[in-house]
């Protein structure tokens, strides 16, 4: 599984922009519509960088003009390479990816202010007796952790995150429903206020089993 990261500051430059947004109008229509339409010249350059990796990836495995498409969950994929499994997360500063040959979700937060509403949305009655509601670090780790897998799974913000688990003991993370995978994960501090978890499908680890 490998790892990239990419600033928005590499794209302040105006003939780097316009050259990378060209790229990607290219590689991925719908990626260049959502950048035209945004307003936000931060989000603007986050999307763009996020689209680049995508680029880097596919120039790295030897894919020649990659054109890129989405599941019904809006999940983008490589068109005509199904063997390519990657996702992508951006925030504050940064966009990530995490690909490889198996399933993957990425995600990575800057933390933020947290309500004790927000963080009872995202953990299930265990896990509120385990942290304080108000612990704004500990909440964005736990989102990263969440959200990586309901992408690892392929159902992003669609799915509940209450019903899944954190095993911190073996890094695993398990959907207490039975229907969906297990995955292995493994967290970073990008910096000082930005969290990143990547979780990953391994062969025994599985809803239900694994070791």
């Amino acid at each position: 599984m490998k790892i990239a990261a990419d600033r928005i500051d590499n794209y302040t430059d105006e003939g780097r922009y316009k050259a990378s947004l060209d790229t990607i109008r290219s590689m991925d229509s719908k990626r260049y519509e959502d950048i035209s339409r945004i307003r936000n010249d931060v989000n603007k350059r986050l999307h763009m960088a996020a689209g680049m990796l995508i680029k880097d990836m596919c120039d790295k495995l030897g894919i020649s003009d990659p054109v890129v498409g989405r599941d019904k969950h809006g999940k983008p994929y490589i068109e005509d390479h199904p063997e390519v499994c990657f996702n992508l997360s951006h925030s504050g500063e940064y966009a990530v990816i995490a690909y490889g040959d198996r399933p993957v979700g990425i995600d990575i937060q800057e933390k933020r202010r947290v309500s004790e509403s927000f963080a009872t949305r995202i953990l299930n009655e265990t896990e509120k007796q385990l942290y304080d509601l108000t612990d704004a670090d500990m909440i964005c780790r736990v989102w990263t952790m969440k959200e990586a897998y309901s992408k690892l799974i392929g159902l992003g913000l669609s799915y509940d995150f209450r019903n899944c688990v954190i095993d911190r003991e073996h890094s695993r993370i398990d959907d207490t429903t039975g229907i969906y995978i297990s995955g292995t994960y493994k967290g970073y501090r990008v910096d000082n206020d930005t969290y990143m978890t990547v979780v990953y499908e391994s062969s025994d680890c599985y809803a239900g089993g694994g070791t």
